[in-house]
């Protein structure tokens, strides 16, 4: 099982750590998960594998740690997006922010095959569920703030469900097309609309 991450606080471990965690992605672009090891992530980063091994204690936990990473830029896009001024309608807002999620999964090294094809890491289960947590927060705070949502238990609820119905139409959209199917993108947008604001 992976533990959390060593953060390192001088500059130079925190580089060190950030080239690993590059390498990693990077390989993932075209290496199978089985197939990566820390020593081929350790040369790709022009470490040692004993430097490695201070941060990380294997490679379940190096992937651990990117996908934690962009899970942290999920959320803080999703911030971004609800945070700024709001379009004139909450499909626009939905599309905007599956938009930038497929933008960031497709620009980040190494997502794709981590996500569908390395084996499930339990001690994330928390990270997921944190991060998921975020993004209906920050949503259903637009939708109140914007679009006249009651701020009940129900509506953050709602809010809640169309995340996760959200979250697996990504990944659905992504499975077996590396830039996104765009009617399933499309769609995601228009079943939170039209669940979050049926009349």
């Amino acid at each position: 099982m992976a533990d959390k991450t060593y953060e390192p606080q001088q500059q130079r471990s925190r580089d060190k750590v950030a080239r690993i965690l590059t390498a990693a992605a990077t390989l993932l672009e075209t290496t199978p998960y089985e197939d990566l090891g820390t020593k081929l992530i350790a040369a790709e980063a022009g470490v040692s594998v004993g430097v490695l091994y201070r941060y990380f204690t294997d490679k379940e936990a190096i992937v651990a740690s990117l996908v934690r990473g962009w899970l942290q830029l999920d959320v803080q896009n999703v911030q971004r997006i609800t945070e700024a001024p709001l379009p004139a309608t909450p499909r626009t807002l939905f599309e905007k922010l599956i938009t930038a999620y497929a933008d960031g999964f497709r620009s980040q090294s190494g997502r794709r095959n981590v996500w569908y094809h390395a084996p499930s890491i339990p001690s994330l289960k928390p990270d997921n569920q944190a991060a998921d947590l975020a993004v209906a927060d920050a949503v259903h705070g637009a939708l109140v703030r914007g679009y006249s949502m009651p701020d009940t238990a129900q509506s953050r609820r709602r809010v809640a469900l169309a995340v996760e119905v959200a979250s697996h139409l990504l990944d659905l959209a992504f499975r077996d097309n590396p830039e996104g199917d765009p009617d399933i993108l499309a769609d995601a947008a228009l079943i939170a609309d039209r669940y979050l604001f049926a009349p």
